[in-house]
């Protein structure tokens, strides 16, 4: 795990991450998704002190 930096990482564009949520929980993935993980490109990686802000992120492709 890697914290947000609050803006997307360069090794993170193009890419599809796994991200764990200021209030704890694990970002939604299902396991029959065709793709895991969600797309870096579409996330809000902004820290606004919500609870569904990223707060951690792992690139998986």
């Amino acid at each position: 795990m890697t914290p947000n930096p609050g803006h997307r990482p360069a090794e993170a564009k193009g890419k599809r991450i796994r991200v764990w949520l200021a209030h704890g929980g694990i970002g939604a993935t299902y396991d029959d998704a065709p793709s895991p993980g969600w797309s870096a490109d579409d996330c809000n990686w902004s820290i606004q002190g919500w609870p569904f802000d990223i707060a951690f992120y792992a690139v998986l492709r």
